[in-house]
């Protein structure tokens, strides 16, 4: 074995662990002051272009979510930061690679026992914040839909992917540190750009569909439930989007859901809205009346007396069923809420889901994004949160819209939203940030190769002997303050580009303008957002420029273009 190189002296004296610690906490420092400034925000008088958009009662429901994010925020910086260091500084890395070198397997496979352990340790700790963040901070203010159960099928599927996709990566790269001498970080550079790039075809066909149901726009109308956010046990039948049907001709006279979110049935159970002959009413109702058994009665949610078929731009007030108030009670009663919410009504509205499937793919085709297909997300089954975006390459392209959208933009606002989608592909942003990613993985594997079996890095840590692996994960650490400067560029490079999308929509359509406004408008109320960010937390943090001067931007650009 060869000797352990000589450590060089820190400067000054003083030791390469107070080095390193201080390298480590300056990025932190700011970043927590900057989420300070941020809360100190919170609550200020909103910009006068963004006056309207909040009703009083509103704009402080907005301020007290935004503040409770900002505790749970603040508190998990400060908490992340305070168990980094105890495990750092009690010799945690030492004691974790003493117990993988305990197994006695070949280095390579050491390597990866480590890096797995670490990986889990850190999932493990953060599973409280996200438990927290989304049945209790969430729940609170009437975003969470999502259920224990999709919870954790999504964990075990994060977990089955970092097993199944992540457990390979790393040992090819330990393979490549350990067995292609000093120039080993460039052939893992060529290795994870490759891989980089495959995963941009593939994530939106095989591994997006592994969280998020993708279901492709049909023709025809659908009716979106709405009203019972906030009602215990009853959120299965809130914001559930129901795809029309035809039957007798063209006369739509059935409506079912195509997702497969259901509380507490089997997997691919549906909802259905369809005309009772025998009551004269419009029913919400358990399964699709094409499947109900014959001489059984299905399981009823809510009636309506509406007298047609419902059309788009309509709404439609619904009674609920006696078994639904009792499924809301038995909630209430379970969870003993100081208030249960106990609604004996809903509504629906209806959208023209086949003329907004025929604009977005004109606009598209006028703007030169051929091949895209149109999907809607199954977003509601987890959040009330609405997202729209445009993903992959070539046949590979898909539009996707959140379910959650559908009742809070009107059609022609989607349409402009599309535009500034496809913008980000027409003007090349995704490229660019492709690029930009991998010119940042170069510089950092670059310098990753010539710090990986630093004596001072180890010593630091309290490693006594160099390892490939321990100096992957503490050459992590150690570049943080790098990555943390670049994030600051990146980011402003990211807001000019949503800028530019924003004018590529406008100057798509004259009527873009004010749509696209409007249409970001109730994006950010539905999502309470916060009005008036701090400008340091805007600048280290924002990927999207604040509303306000988007508007504005919006706004000139439109007058520049079209007057």
């Amino acid at each position: 074995m060869e000797p352990s190189p000589e450590i060089p002296a820190a400067p000054g004296g003083v030791s390469w662990t107070l080095v390193v610690a201080t390298l480590i906490l300056v990025p932190e420092l700011v970043s927590l002051s900057s989420q300070l400034l941020q809360r100190s925000r919170i609550g200020s008088p909103v910009p006068s272009e963004l006056q309207g958009i909040y009703g009083e009662g509103e704009y402080a429901t907005s301020n007290r979510y935004s503040k409770a994010k900002s505790t749970v925020g603040l508190l998990k910086s400060v908490f992340d930061i305070g168990v980094f260091f105890a495990f750092w500084l009690l010799r945690g890395f030492p004691w974790l690679d003493g117990l993988c070198v305990s197994l006695q397997l070949s280095d390579l496979w050491t390597g990866v026992v480590f890096m797995g352990l670490f990986g889990i340790m850190s999932n493990i700790l953060d599973l409280p914040w996200d438990v927290h963040s989304t049945f209790v901070l969430e729940e609170m203010f009437g975003f969470n839909k999502t259920t224990a159960r999709t919870f954790i099928k999504d964990r075990l599927k994060g977990l089955a992917l970092m097993v199944l996709l992540g457990g390979p990566v790393v040992l090819l790269v330990l393979w490549f540190f350990t067995a292609t001498g000093p120039h080993a970080w460039f052939w893992v550079f060529l290795a994870l750009t490759a891989i980089q790039v495959v995963l941009l075809f593939l994530t939106p066909v095989l591994l997006l569909p592994l969280f998020m149901e993708m279901i492709p726009l049909p023709t025809g109308t659908a009716v979106i439930t709405g009203g019972l956010e906030k009602a215990p046990g009853l959120k299965f039948l809130s914001t559930r989007v129901l795809y029309a049907r035809s039957e007798d001709g063209n006369e739509e006279t059935c409506w079912v859901t195509k997702d497969r979110r259901f509380d507490g049935a089997k997997a691919g159970a549906v909802l259905s809205i369809s005309w009772s002959r025998s009551e004269g009413l419009w029913t919400l109702a358990d399964g699709d009346p094409k499947d109900w058994p014959a001489g059984q009665t299905p399981t009823f949610y809510a009636r309506s007396a509406g007298a047609g078929a419902p059309v788009a731009g309509e709404e439609m007030d619904w009674v609920l069923t006696s078994h639904a108030t009792s499924l809301a009670k038995d909630a209430a009663d379970a969870g003993n809420p100081e208030e249960p919410l106990l609604p004996d009504s809903m509504r629906s509205s209806c959208v023209d889901v086949g003329s907004l499937r025929s604009k977005l793919i004109s606009l598209a085709d006028k703007l030169g994004y051929k091949g895209a297909n149109i999907y809607v997300i199954d977003g509601s089954t987890r959040s009330e949160h609405s997202n729209a975006f445009c993903t992959g390459f070539g046949r590979f392209r898909r539009v996707c819209l959140f379910d959650t959208l559908l009742p809070v933009m009107n059609e022609s606002e989607i349409v402009a939203v599309l535009g500034h989608e496809i913008g980000h592909d027409r003007l090349y942003h995704v490229h660019t940030r492709l690029v930009l990613g991998i010119l940042q993985l170069f510089v950092t594997l670059f310098a990753m190769g010539q710090c990986l079996t630093s004596p001072i890095i180890s010593s630091a840590f309290f490693v006594p002997e160099p390892k490939v692996y321990l100096g992957i994960v503490l050459f992590g650490y150690v570049w943080g303050m790098i990555d943390f400067a670049v994030s600051i560029p990146l980011n402003m490079h990211s807001r000019a580009n949503e800028f530019a999308a924003d004018r590529y929509s406008v100057d798509a359509d004259r009527s873009y303008a004010r749509a696209l406004g409007d249409g970001l408008k109730k994006l950010h109320k539905k999502s309470k957002a916060n009005l008036t960010p701090h400008p340091f937390f805007v600048f280290l943090s924002y990927s999207h420029p604040p509303l306000d001067a988007r508007l504005q931007a919006i706004m000139q650009h439109h007058k520049k273009k079209w007057s």
